[in-house]
């Protein structure tokens, strides 16, 4: 049998949005690298051209202006901003679209996630004891392994690639400088995206196993999820004495409505309903205090001192009690029961007053 500290339950939403409010959640850094170094490919493939003709242009501008004879720090530094505000054009959709991917790979992972607690410094993070408990971690074992076993087959995938194009590559030695390049660009370009591709699947994994990881470290004992109940809901003895006082405080104003009741139906001793009617402000009459055994007796009690009429009717007192809330009025059903230990009363009282 698993101890009570042990932890054993899932956690609860509140213990999730704590972590999530920390900056702690499941995430695959190797996705984030996956999405910028596949985006890193394709802006290369569609804009390499235009990046190969920025170099041959700012090359060429190079070439053309040091040897000039009114050279001088003055048209150096003309010449700098000029070449820089010229590569902006292709430097910037470079970064622009960095950015942009690794926030969609974020978000898609987590969502939007904002916590100045992570900013916060930790500083029991730079204790050597802990840090070497850390590195020894079972966690941190298995992140190892994991990082080698990823290396292992992308150095692997780029091993078969290289071999299978190791005869080509032998013949860029006699080839021309634009051919040379080309060669090797194309071949780089298939080795990355192969090793992209694999990225992408083993991030894939990752991401699976972080979210496991995830929950596991949000798993609570059985004493935390009680005492979080607590905390949100209130402690039971507590909410029972509330209870407690406000079934007293209803109880106290019940019985207070009992001297303007015109009858008591009993069972006779379980149970006790009074009922009071006005013809001038009610359409039927209302039950203005019930209940059973101590406080059927009391309602009783009350009734007798203040010479309320107490009719004995077991079935109708059961029935009253049981389908009519307190206030609420009687139903068209129970018109006729009603009326007649009314009119039984009324005549009582007209019994009395003759007299």
């Amino acid at each position: 049998m698993k101890s009570s500290e042990e932890k054993t339950e899932q956690a609860t939403p509140k213990q999730k949005r704590e972590a999530r409010d920390k900056g702690q959640v499941a995430k695959s850094e190797d996705f984030n690298t996956a999405m910028i170094l596949l985006s890193g490919v394709l802006l290369t493939l569609f804009l390499g051209g235009a990046i190969i003709a920025q170099m041959k242009d700012t090359m060429g501008m190079l070439c053309r202006n040091l040897f000039y004879e009114d050279f001088n720090a003055e048209t150096f530094t003309t010449l700098v901003m000029h070449i820089s505000f010229k590569n902006m054009n292709v430097v910037l959709p470079l970064m622009g679209g960095f950015m942009i991917v690794g926030l969609i790979a974020t978000t898609s992972q987590v969502g939007l996630v904002f916590s100045h607690k992570a900013l916060i410094p930790d500083f029991k993070r730079l204790n050597p004891i802990t840090g070497m408990k850390n590195l020894i971690s079972r966690k941190s074992l298995v992140k190892t392994a994991m990082s080698l076993v990823k290396l292992s087959i992308m150095s692997g995938v780029a091993y078969v690639s290289i071999k299978k194009d190791l005869e080509p590559l032998l013949e860029l030695i006699s080839m021309r400088t634009e051919a040379i390049f080309s060669s090797a660009s194309g071949l780089i370009f298939a080795i990355t995206l192969k090793i992209t591709i694999i990225m992408l699947i083993l991030s894939f994994l990752d991401l699976l196993y972080q979210r496991w990881q995830h929950s596991k470290d949000l798993m609570m004992t059985k004493n935390e999820v009680k005492q979080e109940a607590k905390q949100s809901e209130g402690d039971p003895l507590i909410k029972s004495r509330i209870k407690a006082v406000q079934r007293e405080m209803s109880n106290k104003r019940m019985m207070q409505e009992v001297p303007g009741a015109d009858v008591v139906v009993t069972n006779p001793t379980h149970y006790s309903v009074a009922l009071k009617y006005d013809a001038s402000t009610m359409e039927s009459p209302k039950v203005v205090a019930k209940g059973v055994d101590l406080i059927a007796l009391k309602i009783r009690e009350i009734a007798t001192n203040n010479n309320i009429p107490i009719v004995e009717d077991r079935v109708l007192a059961r029935v009253l009690y049981s389908t009519i809330e307190l206030g609420g009025e009687v139903p068209p059903k129970l018109y006729q029961a009603v009326a007649k230990i009314l009119s039984y009363v009324y005549q009582l009282r007209g019994v009395v007053a003759g007299r």
